[in-house]
């Protein structure tokens, strides 16, 4: 072979290997990164199911403890009901077991609600008269006055002398899955001491309009506060950011209220006029709700 092409054979083979012995780093590079990124993946895969872990073990353990609560709860509850029911004559002793059976419908339906996923809904329906319940939860919030935690002693008389008008028109019976019923009472309890407890302190002023038609009840509670952009945003739906400027008992039970409204699909938001300082919640509750845990 002329030396001439020899050379020039040479150099292209060179070139060759040069290119080869690059690409061979490259992917030797890109190889190694992929196996760093795969043992990042795995460790952090590793991690998530630990604390996947450690989190589910957590829940068992506080399910247990509320397990265990509800039960002491729900031992005493009993006999102090079965005592105050042979007394049930005397109005004071009435209310005070209307009280108490609160506490234990409201404790069942919180266990209800943590095992939901393991029960078997039974279908059946009751029925459920809104206007009836919110009558009584008035008079309950009034007798328990203390427990909305007002800054004054003049803004606490001043809603106990209040009147609260209420318009209604319709049927105004729902049905709802019977284990379940209470939860009508709770939203309604915590809408209800939300808006007494927002009001003007000289002047307080609550009022509603409960309407029904074939397929919905429809309530409108306005008190004379508005509440803030951040509060309507969060409990709107808007945001998921909870407001910072509210005290940890109404947080509490708007949290209590968002759980039921999504869980049974139900309408709830909250309307600000700030020209009028003014707060109207509305919600809406279909004439039939069933929950079916599939």
């Amino acid at each position: 072979m002329d030396k001439k092409v020899e050379n020039n054979e040479i150099a292209r083979l060179k070139i060759q290997l040069q290119v080869a012995n690059d690409k061979l780093i490259e992917y030797a590079k890109t190889n190694n990164q992929v196996l760093k990124e795969s043992q990042a993946l795995k460790e952090t895969t590793q991690n998530a199911a630990l604390k996947e872990k450690e989190l589910i073990t957590q829940l068992e353990t506080w399910q247990k403890v509320v397990n265990e609560m509800a039960h002491s709860i729900n031992t005493d509850v009993y006999v102090a009901v079965a005592n105050l029911d042979k007394h049930k004559d005397l109005p004071r002793i009435k209310k005070a077991s209307y009280h108490v059976k609160q506490i234990r419908d409201l404790t069942n339906l919180l266990m209800w609600y943590i095992k939901r996923a393991e029960l078997t809904i039974s279908g059946e329906l009751a029925p459920v008269n809104i206007l009836e319940l919110i009558i009584t939860q008035i008079e309950t919030i009034k007798d328990g006055i203390s427990t909305l935690r007002l800054s004054s002693d003049e803004h606490q008389e001043n809603i106990l002398k209040m009147e609260i008008p209420i318009d209604s028109e319709g049927d105004l019976t729902v049905s709802i899955t019977k284990e379940i019923s209470n939860a009508i009472i709770l939203i309604l309890k915590d809408i209800l001491r939300n808006a007494l407890k927002n009001t003007n302190d000289e002047h307080p002023a609550v009022k509603m309009k409960l309407t029904g038609s074939e397929t919905s009840v429809i309530i409108e509670i306005q008190n004379n506060q508005a509440i803030s952009n951040e509060f309507v945003a969060w409990f709107n739906n808007e945001t998921t950011v909870e407001p910072e400027k509210i005290s940890q008992s109404a947080r509490v039970g708007l949290r209590v209220i968002k759980m039921w409204i999504d869980l049974l699909k139900i309408n709830a938001k909250f309307h600000p006029d700030y020209e009028r300082n003014l707060t109207t919640a509305r919600i809406i509750f279909p004439k039939e709700i069933r929950y079916e845990n599939n």
